[in-house]
């Protein structure tokens, strides 16, 4: 069990560190210090579509990554995989009611059990620092879905800040994926909703 204090504390722990984004990594092992696994990313950069090479090509070059080099290793994460590390267990786990039939916990099964069940995330009708604030890929109109930990919420129970893990917060000018910024990213979601993880305390 984790406490609010530790919750927050260990989300902005992660934030600093020029994380990259990539979907599917991060939160395997809570016991890491950081959320991030270490990604060959020499090796995929050959096998990414020509688009998204020429989006991202720029950028490293400002962060001063030769993205050619087979031996290039970089530290990535995913929303899911920081939103699982920071509340201190793995994004991979035995098939559950909050994952999906592999095991993994991702947006999608973490809104699925706030909407139903609520084994490990039960839904809330307001923002808390320490709740989720997640919406799914499912109907939302996005290609991914998304997740974050509250940070700071008004007296109203809107969220003010999250910190989140993004592609959008690596190409900022702080290039760095895991970011706390506004809840505007949520707050455009109607499907968003907020959520409380079970673990918590």
């Amino acid at each position: 069990m984790s406490t609010v204090d530790d919750v927050l504390a260990r989300a902005r722990s992660a934030v600093g560190h020029s994380t990259l984004y990539w979907l599917g990594q991060g939160g395997q092992d809570p016991e890491r210090a950081r959320p991030s696994s270490p990604l060959p990313a020499g090796k995929l950069w050959p096998t990414l579509p020509a688009s998204q090479r020429a989006e991202l090509e720029p950028l490293a070059q400002k962060l001063g990554i030769d993205v050619h080099d087979p031996h290039l290793m970089l530290d990535a994460c995913d929303c899911s995989g920081y939103v699982c590390w920071v509340l201190g267990f793995a994004r991979h786990t035995t098939p559950a009611s909050f994952t999906d039939p592999g095991g993994w916990i991702f947006t999608d099964s973490i809104w699925a059990d706030a909407m139903g069940p609520g084994h490990r995330f039960k839904r809330l009708d307001k923002a808390r620092p320490g709740a989720l604030v997640v919406y799914p890929r499912k109907g939302s109109g996005k290609q991914y879905g998304h997740v974050g930990i509250v940070m700071e919420a008004d007296a109203s129970g809107r969220a003010t800040q999250v910190a989140h893990c993004s592609a959008d917060n690596a190409k900022s000018e702080l290039f760095d994926a895991i970011q706390i910024t506004s809840a505007e990213v949520f707050e455009h979601n109607v499907h968003s909703l907020y959520a409380w993880c079970q673990t918590v305390r």
